[in-house]
């Protein structure tokens, strides 16, 4: 899978990027117009026509239907980022077409008619718009979109028209996460034409200390500025926590300490025998950081990222087959953890 090989170090702190457009058909209701039965209609017709993506394309992908995939499958597929809360749970009519390492997916009649996504490790915006563009490209092949020459794409949500595409970054910042300022800094994010949001929680309270940077406009500006955007919000948070990971370790004392903190981290991951989310995300993350500036060396730095997605719930669900307890979910979890976090080097 494309996070399955996430490599960070003090100077890069990029997990993932993202591309992401919305588009809809001409001549066409939009999905909360329709009537199951004319949704039906609609992504039967979709996936026939697009039948020949895995060929045409070079994709090794396959399709399905949202509602004949088991709940809890659609709910792990939340957690990887595949679909939003909104789709896991919705019973109109749904397609996806996905490819084997789920870095591509097309939702059709979600949101929109079309939802195409591509996504991958580190910082690859550009890469991710050509073939973003590829997609939709051939997309466009089979079907009329609904253009607007003064407006652009038209969108069900009025804040997606325009380019109808969102860009996000995913950076790990666990010292920005300690400093005072940061919070405000979040709150005046839409100066830059950019939002940043915890991706487990708000402020201090987002263990895992993940967060993702996105465009918040996409009417008036092109794809290729939305990208230079965020970015550009990206690289300056990337450059203030190289600044501040750094300050952390100026000292014997304090890089012992930085030392300490990562063992210990990684002492209690690979030894717990019993973890909630929250504890399990926090001392991933320190294991992270101490990995990325080498205060602590184990076997796949690059899969902590991969044992963050593994550890959440649906996901333990997903993998249990069957319904669990509390109590269990936390003794899988740390199950999981142990056989996935290697050995010291």
């Amino acid at each position: 899978m494309w996070y399955d090989n996430v490599e960070l170090s003090t100077e890069y702190n990029y997990i993932s990027s993202k591309i992401r457009f919305a588009r809809n058909f001409d001549d066409t209701l939009f999905p909360n117009k329709l009537t199951d039965i004319e949704a039906k209609k609609l992504v039967e017709n979709t996936l026939g026509e697009l039948s020949n993506i895995s060929v045409d394309l070079g994709m090794n992908t396959s399709s399905s239907m949202l509602n004949r995939i088991p709940e809890i499958e659609r709910m792990s597929m939340c957690e990887r980022k595949i679909l939003n809360d909104t789709l896991a749970k919705k019973e109109t009519p749904t397609g996806l077409i996905l490819n084997d390492s789920e870095d591509i997916s097309i939702i059709i009649n979600g949101d929109d008619h079309i939802r195409l996504q591509t996504m991958s490790s580190g910082i690859k915006l550009h890469d991710l718009l050509d073939k973003a563009n590829k997609i939709d490209d051939y997309i466009e092949e089979h079907f009329n979109y609904a253009f607007n020459d003064k407006y652009g794409y038209l969108t069900t949500y009025p804040t997606n028209i325009g380019t109808g595409m969102r860009a996000s970054i995913l950076l790990h910042l666990p010292a920005s996460n300690k400093n005072k300022g940061f919070s405000k800094l979040i709150a005046n994010a839409g100066r830059f034409g950019v939002s940043i949001r915890g991706l487990h929680g708000e402020g201090r309270e987002n263990f895992g200390t993940l967060y993702e940077i996105s465009n918040s406009k996409t009417l008036g500006i092109s794809e290729r500025e939305i990208i230079d955007t965020v970015t550009k919000v990206a690289n300056q948070l990337n450059e203030n926590e190289r600044k501040l990971r750094e300050a952390e370790a100026l000292g014997e004392v304090q890089r012992i300490a930085r030392e300490d903190e990562a063992y210990k981290a990684y002492g209690l991951l690979k030894y717990a025998r019993k973890f909630n989310l929250r504890d399990a995300m926090n001392f991933l993350s320190l294991l992270m950081k101490g990995c990325a500036d080498g205060f602590i060396q184990i076997e796949s730095p690059h899969k902590l990222y991969s044992i963050m997605l593994g550890i959440q719930t649906s996901n333990i669900l997903n993998m249990a087959g069957s319904p669990l307890s509390e109590d269990y979910i936390e003794i899988r979890r740390a199950e999981y953890i142990r056989e996935n976090i290697g050995k010291l080097k």
